[in-house]
């Protein structure tokens, strides 16, 4: 098996060391994840019945990347299914020949139904989710148990605030990672040279400090800067697959407008229709919205803050139809996230989406506790892009491109 030496002497360090907790910042592509993972197959191999916890937001990241992630080390390591096998029954698990075994949790579940002793906790991608999911899983540890966090660096949160201390951070880069393919470090490299020389602040800086170098980076101007405006026809007659997508504001909470839009996503552009704005209607008038949009079953994402699930629930009983309803994903470093992988499209809207014209030209970033941070105001059908843009992201290539 092919080791990526830079991050396994690391942990061989800090094991010797006894050290609780190893962080693994860096950027894309730069081998965290398959480093960890390596490491825990080949403990999971060694030292019979070690048991191991990984926590992951959601469970199509745990089957498109950490199980791929799995198979392939197995592979390479000339495993077959009697030394490694996935379970999906009682609970998704890895068991392994030795009586090991991987056991899993997603972001923002109760974890106390699991027994405790475990002796290795792995926080996948832990910007996407809040420091509550860790404290709960780490009631799970064991005497001794050590913990891995990996993570891209959008911003500074809460594994920098409360387990980063001197010397247990390894920050990495594509170039520590040899087994890149040449498609993938050409795009780095392409990024890398965009970036190096860019001003401070802007979008290419950002990308080169954060993907290219694995460091901290902010960013200044307008969160949507590429962005045109476009006949409401163009978008009504579209061939392309409609997501929906909520934010709730108005209802016993703020003085926050409730929002419906519709969108379509293509390779670089997504389009954008307001249907519903409103400080001053209800259920009742949105309800009456969904009523009018042509239906085909459209998936519709939807706030959970302000009484979300709830509001959903009323919307439904008053229009009976059956959208593919979503909860939108939360979580810390989520905001930034989003706005920095919608920068790579076209952001087209509608001539008659008056209050979503007027968020792309005052929704940006500002000065706040000493980062660059997004406004936290004309953002409200910027909220429902992002959650829409997440869900296509996660949906299956024939769900994305058919009707």
């Amino acid at each position: 098996m092919e080791l990526l030496k830079l991050h396994h002497d690391f942990i061989t360090y800090h094991q010797e060391k006894n050290t609780p907790f190893i962080i693994f910042q860096g950027g894309r592509r730069s081998g965290k994840t398959v480093s960890i993972l390596q490491f825990l197959y080949m403990e999971s191999l060694t030292h019979p019945h070690t048991r191991t916890l990984i926590v992951t937001d959601t469970y199509a990241r745990l089957k498109e990347s950490i199980f791929q992630d799995l198979i392939m080390i197995n592979r390479s390591a000339g495993g077959d299914g009697r030394r490694m096998r996935i379970h999906f029954t009682g609970g998704t698990r890895v068991l392994f020949e030795t009586g090991s075994e991987f056991a899993f949790v997603y972001a923002g579940r109760d974890v106390r139904g699991y027994a405790s002793n475990f002796h290795y906790i792995f926080f996948n991608e832990c910007i996407q989710y809040d420091a509550r999911t860790a404290r709960e899983a780490l009631k799970a540890a064991g005497p001794g148990c050590q913990v891995f966090f990996d993570y891209n660096p959008y911003t500074r949160f809460w594994v920098n605030d409360l387990y980063e201390t001197a010397g247990n951070k390894l920050i990495t880069t594509y170039h520590d990672n040899p087994f890149l393919s040449d498609f993938v470090r050409r795009e780095l490299d392409r990024t890398a040279a965009a970036g190096e020389t860019a001003a401070p602040g802007t979008m290419e800086r950002y990308l080169y400090e954060v993907e290219c170098q694995g460091i901290d980076s902010t960013l200044s101007g307008l969160c949507f800067p590429h962005h045109r405006t476009i006949p409401d026809e163009d978008y009504h007659t579209s061939p392309l697959p409609e997501i929906l997508a909520c934010d709730w504001g108005a209802l016993r909470a703020t003085a926050d407008p409730d929002v419906i839009c519709g969108f379509r996503f293509a390779s670089d552009a997504v389009y954008c229709h307001e249907y519903y704005y409103s400080r001053e209607g209800g259920d009742a008038e949105m309800a009456a919205c969904l009523g009018s949009i042509p239906f085909r079953r459209q998936y519709l994402v939807y706030d959970t803050a302000t009484e979300g699930a709830d509001r959903i629930r009323s919307l439904f009983a008053r229009t009976g139809l059956r959208f593919n309803f979503s909860p939108a994903r939360k979580g810390a470093g989520s905001i930034l996230t989003g706005i920095r992988n919608l920068q790579s499209y076209e952001i087209c809207v509608t001539a008659s989406s008056h209050h979503f014209l007027e968020e792309m030209e005052n929704y940006r970033f500002i000065q706040k506790n000493d980062t660059l941070q997004p406004v936290d105001n004309w953002n409200h059908c910027c909220d429902a892009l992002r959650y829409a843009f997440d869900l296509w992201t996660m949906l299956p290539a024939q769900r994305k491109n058919v009707k």
